[in-house]
């Protein structure tokens, strides 16, 4: 029996048995390379990744190759047409998306959104993740897409295969405690992957997303030079440009300074006649391995799934975390929420349900109990 329900009803049995708090359980700290987990690794077929050079993370983009063999963005803007996603494909459409949070400033950002009725695309950090599952539960009950984004930031070329794998399934594992669903759309920090990411990536079941406009406003950051003004006189100029294809284009939400410009880049892209949409609604497809939709002009459903999913999800059985690593919170034997032994008919909201009391259950006890 197939079970639908508002998305928002499915969202706001988020916050049930959840407060302002970090994920329970063990997790790896914050902003450092997760561990590999067996059980991870063997989800991709190392045989048949590309042997593509590691490169030092000072050198990426930097130092390069002649040659481009590996079809290395970080160098020559390589991309690939059947795996990676850099534009929407019809003219009049915009992807907006946001990166490295969910912060403190994310909030303030979907306080707009809110106002506006505008749906985004976030890439999240799992890191971030882990300490901010609340502000990811509002981002989803609001209708916004969430993707990956690694657990720590790395150049991902410059990590190893297990590593690579690591980064992107820990943050899978958080968003999926978090809200209980599992992206399909990864993004590489930096924008930094090559054909051996973009295998790793494509085994596990996920799409690249680039983009083809960079407000640069990560540099605002550090640099003193940088006039946040430039962000918004990018997007006029953007508007501007002729186009037979719809457009990507990149912000942070990671601090204060670059969250508080999208009430005035975002309604320059809405006057100009384009329509803002999360990047899977703009490709026509589904964000998440659950079968959840996004909808930003009807009321959107979220069927369950006939079964657990099986190739992007976590193992049946979840993986010990490593007992030479350091934890962060909870003294729970496992990271991460593990997929039913035997397949069952689920509503979405049941899911959550189970996800949520397991949350609440481990932080109260100590342990997990998952059903």
């Amino acid at each position: 029996m197939k079970v639908t329900i508002s998305l928002c009803v499915f969202a706001s049995l988020l916050v049930t048995f959840t407060d302002a708090a970090a994920l329970t359980g063990k997790w790896p700290p914050v902003d450092q390379p997760p561990p590999p987990v067996k059980e991870w690794t063997a989800l991709v077929d190392l045989t048949k990744v590309p042997n593509a050079p590691l490169v030092k993370a000072a050198d990426v983009g930097v130092k390069c190759p002649d040659k481009d063999t590996f079809c290395n963005w970080s160098c020559t803007g390589c991309t690939k047409p059947d795996s990676d996603v850099i534009i929407c494909p019809n003219k009049g459409d915009w992807g907006i998306t946001f990166d490295d949070g969910p912060t403190e400033f994310t909030s303030t950002l979907l306080d707009f959104l809110d106002t506006t009725n505008d749906k985004v695309t976030f890439f999240v950090v799992g890191s971030r993740v882990f300490e901010n599952p609340e502000i990811l539960q509002r981002a989803v009950k609001a209708g916004h897409q969430i993707g990956i984004h690694t657990w720590s930031h790395p150049s991902l070329t410059s990590q190893s295969n297990e590593q690579i794998i690591a980064e992107f399934k820990w943050t899978e594992a958080a968003i999926k405690q978090a809200v209980g669903l599992t992206p399909k759309y990864v993004r590489p920090p930096f924008g930094d992957y090559d054909d051996r990411v973009r295998s790793i990536a494509t085994q596990l079941g996920y799409k690249v997303v680039i983009w083809d406009k960079d407000t640069n406003d990560w540099m605002s950051a550090d640099d003193k030079t940088f006039q946040l003004t430039w962000i918004e006189g990018n997007f006029t100029e953007w508007v501007k440009e002729p186009a037979t294809t719809g457009h990507i284009s990149l912000e942070h939400d990671l601090y204060k300074q670059t969250a508080g410009r999208a009430p005035i880049a975002l309604p320059i892209v809405t006057k100009a006649g384009f329509t803002i949409k999360p990047v899977s609604v703009c490709l026509g497809e589904k964000p998440y391995v659950e079968d959840v939709s996004l909808d930003t002009t009807t009321s959107t459903t979220a069927p369950a799934p006939a079964a657990a999913p099986a190739a992007n999800a976590a193992p049946a059985a979840a993986p010990a975390y490593p007992s030479s690593m350091p934890y962060v919170v909870g003294d729970s034997t496992a990271a991460i929420p593990s997929a039913s032994s035997t397949p069952a008919t689920t509503s979405a909201a049941n899911t959550l349900n189970s996800v949520n009391l397991w949350s609440f259950v481990s932080f109260i006890v100590g342990s997990v109990m998952f059903i």
